[in-house]
């Protein structure tokens, strides 16, 4: 592109910004506000588009692109060794469910919740 060109292009590129932030701005309906302004809908949204594809392009190549291999860290955590007898443990004619010193109060209640929704 020569250098009337891009000029032209960028002078009508900054025109358009300007329109479309007085269309956003003025609390009117897009339709309505081209009516007023003498303004075909077809060419406000073609600006509209070519504006976001340029800002878009311009934020894009400032986002790293993520490699496609996935690495993982092998994480080893020492389990406690607590007393394996269970603090409760409760007989139903389909399951035994046993409940051990430490269990979180939210496996507990989980389970209570599936328990209840099967009887």
């Amino acid at each position: 592109m020569d250098e009337v060109t891009y000029v032209k292009t960028k002078f009508r590129q900054e025109q358009w910004e300007k329109l479309i932030e007085d269309c956003q701005n003025s609390g009117l309906k897009v339709d309505d506000w081209c009516q007023k302004n003498h303004i075909s809908r077809h060419a406000y949204y073609y600006w509209l588009r070519k504006i976001r594809k340029k800002a878009c392009e311009a934020i894009l190549p400032a986002i790293p692109k993520q490699d496609s291999q996935v690495e993982f860290a092998k994480f080893e955590i020492e389990a406690q060794q607590t007393n394996l007898m269970a603090s409760v443990i409760i007989h139903l004619p389909s399951a035994t469910l046993e409940v051990h010193n430490g269990a979180s109060g939210q496996t507990i209640e989980a389970v209570l919740l599936a328990l209840k929704n099967i009887c």
